[in-house]
């Protein structure tokens, strides 16, 4: 029985991942025909207790072609941004600081828990536990699948930055396109859809539109407590970013090995002998277990010299054993097949949801995909290497340009990208499907261009660098680039380019070969005549 329904379980799986391969993964776009392009600033910002929310507008005509939207969020030091949830795949980028992540994925253990003890032989008020949260720091990259509640906390000392891309023409969305937000705290404004100084406007959360009496009747709680889950205090109630008084006690495993662990692990080993049994009889347990204890120190009291005793000690030893496997023997057949049903059933599903990694730092230089010492890196995160993007069809590339560094004019070809600054400045180039240059200008931090699918970009870092996050529409984009090293002109035949171009064997040569750097190139030194100066 319980091979058959995990059989079962892992059918359905399959052809939820076919049938979500099979199906487009986005809606239909708006009108692409873009004349120009430009480098968009946010253009609504919400003021919270403790940060700042900024979101571009999607009525842009560059985000309506992608079908997205892109929102910041800046969460000051002990700043909480309040549990919420949306109805399409999110991928964040941490542009700045370090904090902790909280979800709560729908039937997934809460294995994060605080001790439980017992004194008198009463056990005290119950201990707080939940499921995992997740360590975040600058240059992570986090996917969050849709309708997953998440709450973000900053306990560092520094601003915690986020920029989120919002796929809202997944089809994973089964609504509209305007983005929106369920909040299940507070009563904040909307995140979306006010222009700077307008006035702000209240949404409620999700537990405010229930009846008080019926929420009471299903949580068995007090009126007092409904109260503050349908609205909370007036100090609290509009902002989407809370400010923590004192910090946020959370259950969470350090960083690293602290100095106090360091120190207790020493002092554990120091006294691992008698005193650790010692301590054990300290706290009160099960009675077997307290047997068992007097049962040991006896042992070791009369281990030296005395044999009857041992004797005694020995047959006590064996009786027990005897009886543990008696008792085992007992155990009822159907009870042990409902125990495997369930522990089945409870591992199957922990080691597939549960357990999926959702986060991957895409800035460590390490994890470079591409490197050339003079011109820069990049590193790709698809769903090959964060495998829950598969499901959300999206994927991340980062780049970091060095001086005058230069990534090749290239295009996407199965994904619009979303690209978004995050520190220098460079000069873009975008040219559409007519060859008509519709960007060719300066970004710099802050600043956010969209180039849709198959459009040509080229990029070329400033004096002080350039680094930026691209968001892809495609959990396995490729790109193909124009020129270089195992490029559209390399690999085609020389023949072929000397009657297109109209060039000679000699162009042709200079062409193809004059250029043998890959997706990464630093300029031409050479200022001659007959050569174009690189910009």
């Amino acid at each position: 029985m319980a091979k058959t329904k995990s059989l079962l379980i892992t059918l359905c799986l399959l052809l939820f991942f076919c049938s979500a391969r099979q199906l487009p993964p986005r809606h239909q776009s708006e009108s692409c025909q873009l004349d120009s392009i430009d480098a968009l600033e946010p253009d609504n910002s919400i003021e919270s207790e403790a940060g700042l929310t900024e979101t571009w507008d999607a009525n842009h005509p560059e985000l309506r072609c992608v079908g997205v939207s892109v929102l910041k969020r800046t969460i000051n030091p002990n700043g909480l941004h309040l549990p919420s949830y949306v109805t399409y795949p999110e991928l964040h980028f941490v542009e700045q600081g370090t904090g902790v992540l909280g979800l709560a994925i729908p039937g997934c253990g809460e294995t994060y828990e605080e001790p439980q003890w017992e004194k008198g032989g009463r056990p005290q008020q119950p201990q707080d536990r939940h499921q995992k949260v997740r360590y975040v720091k600058q240059g992570d990259l986090i996917a969050i699948p849709p309708g997953v509640p998440y709450w973000t906390y900053n306990y560092g000392n520094t601003p915690l930055i986020i920029v989120t891309l919002l796929d809202t023409s997944n089809k994973l969305n089964q609504l509209d396109r305007i983005p929106r937000r369920f909040y299940l705290a507070g009563n904040p404004v909307k995140q979306s859809g006010r222009k700077r100084g307008d006035k702000e406007e209240e949404t409620n959360n999700m537990f405010s539109g229930f009846d008080s009496r019926f929420l009471g009747q299903v949580l068995k709680v007090k009126e007092s407590i409904i109260r503050k889950l349908q609205s909370q205090d007036e100090q609290h109630r509009k902002h989407q970013i809370i400010h923590v008084k004192g910090g946020l006690s959370i259950i969470r495993p350090p960083l690293e090995l602290e100095p106090e662990i360091r120190s207790e692990e020493a002092k554990t080993h120091r006294e691992h002998g008698e005193k650790r049994v010692e301590e054990e009889e300290e706290v009160e347990d099960e009675p077997d277990k307290r047997e068992h204890r007097k049962w040991r120190k006896e042992t070791r009291k009369h281990r030296e010299g005395e044999g009857e005793e041992e004797e005694v000690v020995e047959e006590r030893e064996t009786k027990t054993k005897e009886h543990c496997h008696h008792g085992e023997k007992e155990r009822s057949h159907g009870e042990r097949t409902r125990t495997r049903e369930h522990e089945g059933q409870h591992n199957f599903f922990d080691e597939t949801v549960c357990t999926l990694k959702l986060h991957e730092n895409i800035a460590d230089p390490s994890r470079a995909d591409v490197f050339n010492p003079r011109a820069g890196r990049i590193t790709n995160v698809n769903s090959l290497t964060l495998p829950v993007l598969k499901l959300l069809h999206l994927s991340a590339q980062w780049v970091y340009l060095y001086k005058d560094g230069i990534f090749v004019p290239h295009w996407n070809m199965n994904a619009n990208s979303i690209m978004y600054v995050t520190r220098g400045r460079g000069r873009v180039q975008v040219v559409n499907s007519e060859g008509k240059s519709v960007f060719n200008g300066e970004v710099k931090r802050g600043r956010l261009l969209v180039v849709p699918q198959n459009f040509a970009v080229a990029e070329q870092a400033e004096s002080e660098g350039l680094e930026y996050i691209v968001f892809k529409t495609n959990d396995r984009a490729e790109i193909s680039t124009m020129i270089g090293r195992d490029s559209a002109i390399s690999a085609t035949p020389g023949e072929v380019l000397a009657h297109v171009f109209g060039l000679s064997p000699q162009e042709v040569n200079e062409l193809k070969n004059n250029r043998n750097e890959g997706v990464l190139a630093t300029p031409d030194s050479r200022i001659q005549d007959g050569y174009i100066a690189m910009v």
